[in-house]
Protein backbone atom coordinates (compact mmCIF):
# COMPACT_ATOMS: atom_id res chain seq x y z
CA UNK A 1 0.00 0.00 0.00
CA UNK A 2 1.48 3.35 -1.30
CA UNK A 3 0.84 4.77 2.30
CA UNK A 4 2.53 6.70 5.25
CA UNK A 5 1.59 6.51 8.63
CA UNK A 6 3.14 8.59 11.52
CA UNK A 7 2.12 7.25 15.01
CA UNK A 8 2.72 10.01 17.48
CA UNK A 9 3.15 9.56 21.72
CA UNK A 10 1.67 13.08 22.07
CA UNK A 11 4.24 15.30 24.54
CA UNK A 12 2.75 16.56 27.78
CA UNK A 13 2.65 19.81 28.33
CA UNK A 14 6.01 20.81 29.94
CA UNK A 15 4.67 22.67 33.02
CA UNK A 16 3.24 19.26 34.67
CA UNK A 17 5.59 16.61 36.00
CA UNK A 18 6.30 13.80 33.72
CA UNK A 19 7.95 10.16 34.59
CA UNK A 20 9.50 9.67 31.61
CA UNK A 21 9.69 5.97 30.18
CA UNK A 22 12.88 5.71 28.53
CA UNK A 23 11.75 2.49 25.84
CA UNK A 24 9.17 2.88 23.02
CA UNK A 25 5.37 3.40 23.34
CA UNK A 26 4.15 0.15 23.78
CA UNK A 27 0.66 0.83 22.18
CA UNK A 28 2.21 2.20 19.17
CA UNK A 29 4.58 -0.38 18.47
CA UNK A 30 1.33 -2.57 18.77
CA UNK A 31 -0.53 -0.53 16.35
CA UNK A 32 2.43 -0.69 13.71
CA UNK A 33 3.06 -4.52 14.40
CA UNK A 34 -0.65 -5.15 13.49
CA UNK A 35 -1.00 -3.10 10.95
CA UNK A 36 2.35 -4.89 9.40
CA UNK A 37 1.31 -8.39 9.70
CA UNK A 38 -1.97 -7.18 7.38
CA UNK A 39 0.58 -4.97 4.92
CA UNK A 40 3.97 -5.06 5.71
CA UNK A 41 4.47 -2.55 2.54
CA UNK A 42 2.60 0.06 4.44
CA UNK A 43 5.36 3.26 5.91
CA UNK A 44 4.83 3.63 9.41
CA UNK A 45 7.05 6.08 11.23
CA UNK A 46 7.12 6.17 15.18
CA UNK A 47 7.43 9.98 17.13
CA UNK A 48 7.88 9.48 20.60
CA UNK A 49 7.08 12.57 22.81
CA UNK A 50 8.55 11.29 25.96
CA UNK A 51 12.02 11.50 26.00
CA UNK A 52 13.07 11.33 22.13
CA UNK A 53 10.95 14.05 20.08
CA UNK A 54 10.21 17.44 21.03
CA UNK A 55 6.73 19.38 19.86
CA UNK A 56 8.79 21.22 17.50
CA UNK A 57 10.58 18.01 16.46
CA UNK A 58 7.19 16.40 15.66
CA UNK A 59 5.89 19.43 13.87
CA UNK A 60 8.82 19.59 11.56
CA UNK A 61 8.65 15.94 10.36
CA UNK A 62 5.33 15.78 9.70
CA UNK A 63 5.86 19.32 7.81
CA UNK A 64 8.96 17.71 5.74
CA UNK A 65 7.75 14.40 5.29
CA UNK A 66 4.19 14.84 4.50
CA UNK A 67 2.44 11.63 5.92
CA UNK A 68 -0.80 10.65 4.93
CA UNK A 69 -2.11 10.14 8.31
CA UNK A 70 -1.01 11.60 11.65
CA UNK A 71 -2.45 9.30 14.49
CA UNK A 72 -1.96 10.49 17.82
CA UNK A 73 -2.00 8.41 21.37
CA UNK A 74 -3.27 11.06 23.80
CA UNK A 75 -3.52 11.80 27.61
CA UNK A 76 -5.26 14.52 29.04
CA UNK A 77 -1.88 16.85 30.15
CA UNK A 78 -0.99 16.22 26.33
CA UNK A 79 -4.23 17.60 25.20
CA UNK A 80 -3.31 21.12 23.95
CA UNK A 81 -0.68 19.67 22.25
CA UNK A 82 -1.86 17.13 20.08
CA UNK A 83 -4.64 19.83 18.82
CA UNK A 84 -1.12 21.79 17.97
CA UNK A 85 0.34 19.00 16.04
CA UNK A 86 -3.23 18.38 14.49
CA UNK A 87 -3.35 21.99 13.01
CA UNK A 88 0.49 21.60 11.32
CA UNK A 89 -0.43 18.33 10.34
CA UNK A 90 -4.28 19.40 8.76
CA UNK A 91 -2.16 22.23 6.67
CA UNK A 92 -0.30 19.67 5.52
CA UNK A 93 -2.96 17.41 3.80
CA UNK A 94 -2.53 14.76 6.34
CA UNK A 95 -5.69 13.30 8.31
CA UNK A 96 -6.15 13.44 11.50
CA UNK A 97 -6.64 10.80 14.42
CA UNK A 98 -6.80 10.96 17.95
CA UNK A 99 -7.07 7.83 20.16
CA UNK A 100 -6.23 6.72 23.81
CA UNK A 101 -7.76 6.16 27.22
CA UNK A 102 -8.03 10.10 27.58
CA UNK A 103 -9.76 10.45 24.16
CA UNK A 104 -11.73 7.30 25.02
CA UNK A 105 -13.00 8.72 27.54
CA UNK A 106 -14.05 12.32 25.88
CA UNK A 107 -14.77 10.43 22.49
CA UNK A 108 -17.98 12.47 22.15
CA UNK A 109 -16.94 15.61 23.29
CA UNK A 110 -13.74 16.08 20.95
CA UNK A 111 -16.01 14.60 18.01
CA UNK A 112 -18.34 17.49 18.64
CA UNK A 113 -15.91 20.05 19.24
CA UNK A 114 -12.94 19.55 16.58
CA UNK A 115 -14.78 17.50 14.04
CA UNK A 116 -13.15 20.21 11.48
CA UNK A 117 -9.56 19.05 12.51
CA UNK A 118 -9.44 15.84 13.79
CA UNK A 119 -10.94 13.30 11.23
CA UNK A 120 -11.33 10.22 13.24
CA UNK A 121 -11.75 10.05 17.29
CA UNK A 122 -10.89 6.63 17.98
CA UNK A 123 -12.38 5.01 21.72
CA UNK A 124 -11.07 1.77 22.76
CA UNK A 125 -8.82 -0.51 20.78
CA UNK A 126 -7.47 1.05 17.80
CA UNK A 127 -5.93 -1.90 15.76
CA UNK A 128 -8.55 -2.28 13.37
CA UNK A 129 -10.20 1.08 13.36
CA UNK A 130 -6.82 1.90 11.73
CA UNK A 131 -5.79 -0.58 9.45
CA UNK A 132 -9.82 0.55 7.89
CA UNK A 133 -9.06 3.79 8.36
CA UNK A 134 -5.80 3.79 6.27
CA UNK A 135 -7.69 1.97 3.52
CA UNK A 136 -10.21 4.68 3.18
CA UNK A 137 -13.50 2.29 4.64
CA UNK A 138 -16.62 3.92 4.75
CA UNK A 139 -16.97 5.24 8.68
CA UNK A 140 -19.75 2.82 8.81
CA UNK A 141 -17.23 -0.16 8.41
CA UNK A 142 -14.91 1.28 10.69
CA UNK A 143 -15.14 0.18 14.62
CA UNK A 144 -14.62 1.88 17.40
CA UNK A 145 -15.22 5.47 15.61
CA UNK A 146 -17.48 8.27 17.57
CA UNK A 147 -18.88 10.23 14.80
CA UNK A 148 -20.29 13.83 14.40
CA UNK A 149 -23.38 13.53 12.38
CA UNK A 150 -24.45 16.97 11.78
CA UNK A 151 -24.38 17.96 15.38
CA UNK A 152 -25.66 14.45 16.63
CA UNK A 153 -22.47 12.00 18.05
CA UNK A 154 -22.77 8.18 17.66
CA UNK A 155 -20.27 5.58 17.77
CA UNK A 156 -19.60 2.61 15.71
CA UNK A 157 -19.67 -0.82 17.20
CA UNK A 158 -16.74 -1.66 19.29
CA UNK A 159 -13.90 -4.21 18.53
CA UNK A 160 -12.18 -5.97 21.26
CA UNK A 161 -9.14 -7.57 19.99
CA UNK A 162 -8.43 -11.50 21.28
CA UNK A 163 -5.12 -10.88 22.37
CA UNK A 164 -3.92 -14.60 21.35
CA UNK A 165 -5.08 -13.16 17.74
CA UNK A 166 -2.83 -10.30 18.17
CA UNK A 167 0.93 -10.34 16.46
CA UNK A 168 3.87 -11.06 18.67
CA UNK A 169 5.50 -8.34 20.05
CA UNK A 170 8.36 -7.05 17.65
CA UNK A 171 10.20 -3.99 18.23
CA UNK A 172 12.37 -4.75 14.79
CA UNK A 173 11.31 -1.55 13.05
CA UNK A 174 12.00 0.75 15.85
CA UNK A 175 15.68 2.39 16.48
CA UNK A 176 16.47 1.82 20.06
CA UNK A 177 19.70 3.08 20.63
CA UNK A 178 18.15 6.76 20.74
CA UNK A 179 16.24 5.32 24.35
CA UNK A 180 19.55 3.92 25.38
CA UNK A 181 21.29 7.37 25.26
CA UNK A 182 18.24 8.63 26.51
CA UNK A 183 18.40 6.52 30.18
CA UNK A 184 22.23 7.95 30.54
CA UNK A 185 22.19 7.88 34.54
CA UNK A 186 18.56 7.83 35.41
CA UNK A 187 18.52 4.25 35.49
CA UNK A 188 21.73 1.55 36.01
CA UNK A 189 20.05 -0.95 33.23
CA UNK A 190 21.70 -1.46 29.68
CA UNK A 191 18.29 -2.19 27.77
CA UNK A 192 14.71 -1.19 29.53
CA UNK A 193 11.78 -2.61 27.55
CA UNK A 194 7.85 -2.78 28.47
CA UNK A 195 5.65 -6.10 27.62
CA UNK A 196 1.55 -6.75 28.44
CA UNK A 197 0.83 -9.59 29.66
CA UNK A 198 -2.83 -8.45 29.97
CA UNK A 199 -5.96 -5.46 29.52
CA UNK A 200 -7.85 -4.56 32.29
CA UNK A 201 -7.85 -4.67 36.03
CA UNK A 202 -10.01 -6.31 38.57
CA UNK A 203 -11.28 -2.96 40.68
CA UNK A 204 -13.12 -1.82 37.74
CA UNK A 205 -15.12 -5.09 36.97
CA UNK A 206 -18.79 -4.17 36.97
CA UNK A 207 -18.07 -0.81 36.14
CA UNK A 208 -16.48 0.33 39.56
CA UNK A 209 -12.64 0.99 39.94
CA UNK A 210 -10.77 3.43 41.77
CA UNK A 211 -13.00 6.91 42.04
CA UNK A 212 -9.74 8.70 40.30
CA UNK A 213 -9.41 6.25 37.63
CA UNK A 214 -10.13 7.10 33.97
CA UNK A 215 -8.57 3.74 32.51
CA UNK A 216 -11.10 2.43 29.24
CA UNK A 217 -9.99 -1.35 29.30
CA UNK A 218 -13.46 -2.55 30.92
CA UNK A 219 -12.44 -6.43 30.29
CA UNK A 220 -10.10 -7.94 31.90
CA UNK A 221 -7.77 -10.60 29.75
CA UNK A 222 -5.18 -11.98 29.73
CA UNK A 223 -2.30 -13.61 26.87
CA UNK A 224 -1.96 -16.99 27.33
CA UNK A 225 0.98 -18.04 28.78
CA UNK A 226 2.46 -19.39 26.33
CA UNK A 227 2.37 -16.86 24.09
CA UNK A 228 3.57 -14.58 26.98
CA UNK A 229 7.00 -16.49 27.46
CA UNK A 230 7.15 -15.99 23.49
CA UNK A 231 7.34 -12.36 23.96
CA UNK A 232 9.37 -12.43 27.14
CA UNK A 233 12.32 -14.71 25.36
CA UNK A 234 11.86 -12.07 22.19
CA UNK A 235 12.42 -8.70 24.35
CA UNK A 236 15.44 -10.46 26.69
CA UNK A 237 17.34 -13.02 23.75
CA UNK A 238 16.59 -10.89 20.79
CA UNK A 239 16.23 -6.48 22.46
CA UNK A 240 18.82 -7.74 24.94
CA UNK A 241 16.64 -6.18 27.38
CA UNK A 242 17.76 -6.79 31.22
CA UNK A 243 14.76 -4.81 32.58
CA UNK A 244 11.10 -5.40 31.66
CA UNK A 245 7.83 -3.69 32.99
CA UNK A 246 4.61 -5.35 32.13
CA UNK A 247 2.50 -2.75 31.99
CA UNK A 248 -1.04 -4.72 32.71
CA UNK A 249 -2.60 -3.25 35.52
CA UNK A 250 -3.43 -6.63 37.74
CA UNK A 251 -0.90 -8.97 36.86
CA UNK A 252 -1.67 -10.86 40.00
CA UNK A 253 -5.75 -11.42 39.62
CA UNK A 254 -5.76 -14.95 37.92
CA UNK A 255 -3.96 -17.05 40.47
CA UNK A 256 -4.30 -19.99 37.83
CA UNK A 257 -2.82 -18.11 34.93
CA UNK A 258 -0.12 -17.10 37.34
CA UNK A 259 0.20 -21.04 38.65
CA UNK A 260 0.62 -21.93 34.41
CA UNK A 261 2.97 -19.34 33.91
CA UNK A 262 4.80 -20.27 36.72
CA UNK A 263 5.11 -23.86 35.72
CA UNK A 264 5.71 -23.12 31.61
CA UNK A 265 8.80 -20.59 32.35
CA UNK A 266 11.34 -21.56 29.66
CA UNK A 267 15.09 -21.27 30.65
CA UNK A 268 16.50 -17.90 30.46
CA UNK A 269 20.47 -17.48 29.88
CA UNK A 270 20.49 -13.88 30.09
CA UNK A 271 19.88 -12.10 33.50
CA UNK A 272 16.83 -9.56 33.79
CA UNK A 273 14.62 -7.85 36.29
CA UNK A 274 10.55 -8.18 35.86
CA UNK A 275 8.29 -5.68 37.41
CA UNK A 276 4.52 -5.68 37.51
CA UNK A 277 2.04 -4.04 38.74
CA UNK A 278 -0.55 -5.49 41.26
CA UNK A 279 -2.86 -4.99 43.87
CA UNK A 280 -2.45 -5.62 47.26
CA UNK A 281 -5.65 -8.58 47.94
CA UNK A 282 -3.84 -10.43 45.25
CA UNK A 283 -0.53 -11.01 47.53
CA UNK A 284 -0.24 -14.17 49.11
CA UNK A 285 1.69 -17.03 49.65
CA UNK A 286 0.52 -19.00 46.77
CA UNK A 287 0.70 -15.86 44.44
CA UNK A 288 4.32 -14.72 45.33
CA UNK A 289 5.51 -18.28 45.46
CA UNK A 290 4.30 -18.18 41.49
CA UNK A 291 6.00 -14.46 41.28
CA UNK A 292 9.41 -16.05 42.08
CA UNK A 293 9.05 -18.69 39.59
CA UNK A 294 8.41 -16.58 36.47
CA UNK A 295 11.38 -14.25 37.65
CA UNK A 296 9.72 -10.96 38.89
CA UNK A 297 11.77 -8.83 40.99
CA UNK A 298 9.25 -5.50 41.64
CA UNK A 299 5.75 -5.39 41.83
CA UNK A 300 4.13 -1.90 42.19
CA UNK A 301 1.00 -1.40 44.35
CA UNK A 302 -0.86 1.66 44.79
CA UNK A 303 -1.64 1.75 48.26
CA UNK A 304 -3.04 5.22 48.27
CA UNK A 305 -3.91 6.19 51.55
CA UNK A 306 -3.01 4.77 54.80
CA UNK A 307 -6.45 5.77 56.24
CA UNK A 308 -9.06 2.98 56.19
CA UNK A 309 -12.14 5.50 55.96
CA UNK A 310 -10.20 7.12 52.95
CA UNK A 311 -9.54 3.54 51.40
CA UNK A 312 -13.33 2.75 51.31
CA UNK A 313 -14.31 6.39 49.68
CA UNK A 314 -12.10 5.89 47.02
CA UNK A 315 -13.64 2.22 45.92
CA UNK A 316 -10.67 0.35 47.02
CA UNK A 317 -12.72 -2.55 48.05
CA UNK A 318 -12.03 -5.01 50.17
CA UNK A 319 -8.22 -3.33 51.18
CA UNK A 320 -6.73 -1.72 54.53
CA UNK A 321 -3.98 -0.37 55.91
CA UNK A 322 -3.25 -3.76 57.46
CA UNK A 323 -3.92 -5.56 54.57
CA UNK A 324 -1.36 -3.21 52.35
CA UNK A 325 1.36 -4.04 54.71
CA UNK A 326 1.23 -7.79 54.94
CA UNK A 327 1.15 -7.56 50.91
CA UNK A 328 4.26 -5.75 51.48
CA UNK A 329 6.27 -8.17 53.84
CA UNK A 330 5.25 -10.99 52.10
CA UNK A 331 6.71 -9.77 48.80
CA UNK A 332 9.63 -8.92 51.01
CA UNK A 333 10.20 -11.79 52.40
CA UNK A 334 10.37 -13.77 49.09
CA UNK A 335 13.23 -11.27 47.87
CA UNK A 336 10.55 -8.76 45.56
CA UNK A 337 10.93 -5.46 45.83
CA UNK A 338 7.98 -3.07 46.39
CA UNK A 339 7.41 0.42 44.50
CA UNK A 340 4.21 1.73 46.58
CA UNK A 341 2.19 4.32 45.53
CA UNK A 342 0.04 6.98 47.32
CA UNK A 343 -2.76 9.56 46.14
CA UNK A 344 -2.89 12.83 48.25
CA UNK A 345 -5.98 14.80 48.08
CA UNK A 346 -8.31 11.61 48.14
CA UNK A 347 -12.47 12.23 49.23
CA UNK A 348 -12.56 13.20 52.98
CA UNK A 349 -8.54 13.52 53.23
CA UNK A 350 -7.97 15.56 56.04
CA UNK A 351 -4.78 16.04 58.56
CA UNK A 352 -5.31 12.64 60.35
CA UNK A 353 -5.59 10.76 56.84
CA UNK A 354 -2.42 12.41 55.85
CA UNK A 355 -0.81 11.65 59.02
CA UNK A 356 -1.73 8.44 58.94
CA UNK A 357 -0.66 7.82 55.53
CA UNK A 358 2.94 9.86 56.31
CA UNK A 359 3.07 6.95 59.35
CA UNK A 360 2.41 3.97 56.66
CA UNK A 361 4.98 5.24 54.26
CA UNK A 362 7.55 4.82 57.10
CA UNK A 363 6.27 1.42 58.45
CA UNK A 364 6.61 0.34 54.72
CA UNK A 365 10.04 1.38 54.92
CA UNK A 366 11.25 -0.14 57.97
CA UNK A 367 9.36 -3.46 57.14
CA UNK A 368 11.49 -3.19 53.60
CA UNK A 369 14.56 -2.42 55.81
CA UNK A 370 14.31 -4.93 58.59
CA UNK A 371 13.97 -7.84 55.83
CA UNK A 372 16.21 -7.27 52.57
CA UNK A 373 17.93 -4.52 53.93
CA UNK A 374 16.87 -1.27 51.63
CA UNK A 375 14.12 0.71 51.19
CA UNK A 376 11.59 -0.03 48.66
CA UNK A 377 12.15 0.84 45.09
CA UNK A 378 10.21 3.84 45.24
CA UNK A 379 7.82 5.60 47.48
CA UNK A 380 5.76 7.53 45.65
CA UNK A 381 2.96 10.43 46.69
CA UNK A 382 0.76 11.50 43.39
CA UNK A 383 -1.42 14.40 43.65
CA UNK A 384 -5.15 13.23 42.93
CA UNK A 385 -6.00 13.54 39.53
CA UNK A 386 -9.66 13.66 38.33
CA UNK A 387 -9.65 12.05 34.64
CA UNK A 388 -12.54 11.90 32.33
CA UNK A 389 -14.19 8.79 32.60
CA UNK A 390 -13.30 8.01 36.30
CA UNK A 391 -16.24 8.81 39.33
CA UNK A 392 -14.85 11.81 40.18
CA UNK A 393 -14.86 13.35 37.32
CA UNK A 394 -18.43 12.00 36.61
CA UNK A 395 -19.59 13.96 39.64
CA UNK A 396 -17.69 17.10 38.48
CA UNK A 397 -19.73 17.24 35.73
CA UNK A 398 -22.94 17.04 37.43
CA UNK A 399 -21.95 19.74 39.45
CA UNK A 400 -21.00 21.72 36.62
CA UNK A 401 -22.49 20.76 33.77
CA UNK A 402 -21.92 23.99 31.78
CA UNK A 403 -18.11 23.47 31.80
CA UNK A 404 -17.42 19.78 31.42
CA UNK A 405 -20.58 18.84 29.45
CA UNK A 406 -18.94 17.79 25.88
CA UNK A 407 -16.19 20.00 26.64
CA UNK A 408 -12.96 18.34 25.11
CA UNK A 409 -10.17 21.46 26.01
CA UNK A 410 -10.12 20.59 30.16
CA UNK A 411 -6.72 21.17 31.92
CA UNK A 412 -5.83 19.50 34.57
CA UNK A 413 -4.94 22.67 36.48
CA UNK A 414 -9.31 23.31 36.37
CA UNK A 415 -9.93 19.81 37.43
CA UNK A 416 -7.90 20.14 40.66
CA UNK A 417 -9.56 23.46 41.30
CA UNK A 418 -12.86 22.18 40.56
CA UNK A 419 -12.48 19.07 42.17
CA UNK A 420 -11.14 20.73 45.50
CA UNK A 421 -14.37 22.81 45.37
CA UNK A 422 -16.50 20.76 45.01
CA UNK A 423 -15.01 18.41 47.67
CA UNK A 424 -13.56 19.92 50.16
CA UNK A 425 -15.66 23.31 49.81
CA UNK A 426 -12.30 25.30 49.37
CA UNK A 427 -14.41 28.14 47.35
CA UNK A 428 -11.37 30.86 47.45
CA UNK A 429 -7.90 30.58 45.45
CA UNK A 430 -6.25 30.85 48.44
CA UNK A 431 -7.72 28.32 50.94
CA UNK A 432 -7.32 25.64 47.75
CA UNK A 433 -3.57 26.75 47.26
CA UNK A 434 -2.77 26.71 50.97
CA UNK A 435 -4.69 23.30 51.20
CA UNK A 436 -2.02 22.19 48.50
CA UNK A 437 0.54 23.53 49.74
CA UNK A 438 -0.09 21.49 52.56
CA UNK A 439 -0.82 18.36 50.67
CA UNK A 440 2.61 18.81 48.78
CA UNK A 441 4.57 19.52 52.19
CA UNK A 442 2.88 16.14 52.71
CA UNK A 443 4.10 14.37 49.65
CA UNK A 444 8.13 15.17 50.35
CA UNK A 445 7.83 13.74 54.11
CA UNK A 446 6.04 10.70 51.93
CA UNK A 447 8.72 10.72 49.12
CA UNK A 448 11.98 11.43 51.57
CA UNK A 449 10.96 7.65 52.89
CA UNK A 450 12.95 5.97 49.44
CA UNK A 451 13.76 6.94 46.02
CA UNK A 452 10.94 8.19 44.13
CA UNK A 453 10.65 7.90 39.83
CA UNK A 454 8.36 11.03 39.23
CA UNK A 455 4.94 11.43 41.16
CA UNK A 456 2.37 12.60 38.84
CA UNK A 457 -0.81 15.30 39.19
CA UNK A 458 2.25 17.94 40.41
CA UNK A 459 3.14 20.81 38.69
CA UNK A 460 7.03 21.57 37.60
CA UNK A 461 6.56 24.89 39.62
CA UNK A 462 4.49 25.70 42.31
CA UNK A 463 4.32 22.45 44.21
Amino acid sequence: MNCHLCLVFTPIDRKYRNAFQFTPPLGLVALENFIHRLDPSVRITILDGGPIHSLNEIIEFIEKERPDFVAQSVMQKSYENALTIAEHAHRCGAKNIFGGHHVSQLCEAIAFRQSDLVDYVVYGEGEMALWRIINNAPLEEIPNLAINDNGTIRKTPAFVLDLDESPLLDYSNIDLSPYTRAQGDVVSTTTYMRVYSHKGCGNRMNGKGCLFCGRSDDILRFKSPEKYWTEMKYVVDVCNANYIFDVGDDFLYNLDWLKKAAATRPVFYKAFQLAVFGRSIGVTKESVEALRKIGVTDVAIGFESGDEKTLKKCNKRNTTPEMNIAAARELFLSGIIAHVHYVLGLPGESKSSLRKTVDHAKAIAELSMSIIGSVPGEIVANLIEPNPGSPIYRALTRAYPEKYLLNDRISLDELQRDYFRHFFNLESLESYLAFRKELALIAREIMNCAPDSGAQGWTESGD
